[in-house]
This record gives structure tokens, C-alpha cells and sequence, in this order.
């Protein structure tokens, strides 16, 4: 699996997540995050294994981020504050 694929698939499962339809394999539903993002790291052959709560934090908002970006609108500037690309 490529990693755009990985990516995708991450994304796929915390939209699921955030939407309140993510279920786990028992049929119950998810609610904790740190399950939600162990189940996407799993589908997408990635291992959270050797590596920080902080880190895996930030990768996570990072896929988000990517997603809930859109075009920009051409000669506007914006200050951005560095998470998600938030106006301050």
C-alpha cells in the first residue's frame, strides 16, 4: 500500500470517526478518540508502536487538516497560527 493510499485510508476512517459512524469489529460504537485513531493507523498498516502520543497527535491533525483545506482565494493574505490553518 502506497502512502497516499495510507493517508486516504486514515482520513476515511476519522471521517467515519467525526460523523459518529465509526464501529468497531464487535459492532460497537466508537467514541473514544485514541480508538479511533488506532483503528485507522491498523486498516492502513501503520504501527503507533516506538512512537509519542504528541507525535501520532499531531500526524493525525495533520491528515484532517489536509482534507478540510480548500483553495485559497487568489491576493488574499492570511496569518495563519500553525494549527489547521486557523486565522488569528
Amino acid at each position: 500500500m502506497s502512502n497516499k493510499q495510507r493517508q486516504a485510508k486514515v482520513r476515511k476512517v476519522l471521517r467515519e470517526f467525526k460523523a459518529g459512524t465509526l464501529k468497531s469489529s464487535s459492532g460497537e460504537k466508537i467514541t473514544d478518540r485514541r480508538r479511533a485513531i488506532a483503528i485507522a493507523m491498523s486498516e492502513a498498516g501503520m504501527s503507533m508502536a516506538g512512537k509519542s502520543d504528541a507525535y501520532v497527535d499531531a500526524y493525525i491533525d495533520t491528515m484532517m487538516c489536509m482534507e478540510a483545506e480548500g483553495p485559497d482565494e487568489e491576493g488574499e493574505e492570511e496569518e495563519m497560527d500553525g494549527s489547521c490553518g486557523k486565522k488569528r
